[in-house]
């Protein structure tokens, strides 16, 4: 997998941390109400390891082709390697 499927992973949980971060800060003005601020919160942070959950599994199944891939190309090339 491709180094910028990682550095968008970080960056889509960067922005998770800064929404979590925001409403935390926002719940401790006395306009809002705590109890929408837990709600929302609680929303997002599920929402979060929904989305990592899909990310990380579609990026693994990747990797593990990959690592198929190579591997079948390295054990080839020692086969030949031990015909000479």
């Amino acid at each position: 997998m491709k180094l910028p499927a990682y550095k968008h992973l970080f960056e889509i949980n960067a922005g998770f941390d800064q929404v979590v971060h925001g409403l935390a800060e926002l719940r401790k003005n006395d306009a809002f109400l705590a109890k929408e601020f837990d709600r929302y919160s609680a929303l997002v942070k599920e929402t979060r390891a929904a989305t990592n959950s899909y990310l990380i599994g579609v990026l693994e199944r990747a990797e593990t082709r990959e690592a198929g891939r190579r591997f079948g190309k390295r054990w080839e090339r020692e086969q030949r390697e031990e015909l000479r």
